[in-house]
């Protein structure tokens, strides 16, 4: 399985050009597994940083609240 975060942006822009919506690239390529931001790959209403092409691992992640490792997780409990 490819995660959205391990497209290249060359990869994404040809997936573009299929006329691909949102969610079906939700359903291809989902979030990484540590991150818990609700629909994370859903354009304008996901994660920007994600949806950008920003996020190249794991440690891009670290310090955000919706980290999975992160002791209290705000994107769980609806502070996002």
């Amino acid at each position: 399985m490819t995660y959205f975060h391990e497209l290249t942006e060359d990869d994404f822009n040809q997936l573009l050009l299929t006329k691909i919506t949102w969610g079906e690239l939700e359903e291809r390529f989902p979030q990484p597994v540590w991150c818990t931001y609700p629909e994370a790959v859903r354009g304008m209403m996901g994660c920007w940083s994600l949806v950008d092409h920003m996020v190249t691992g794991e440690d891009y992640c670290k310090a955000c609240d919706c980290y999975k490792a992160a002791s209290t997780n705000k994107c769980q409990e609806g502070m996002v």
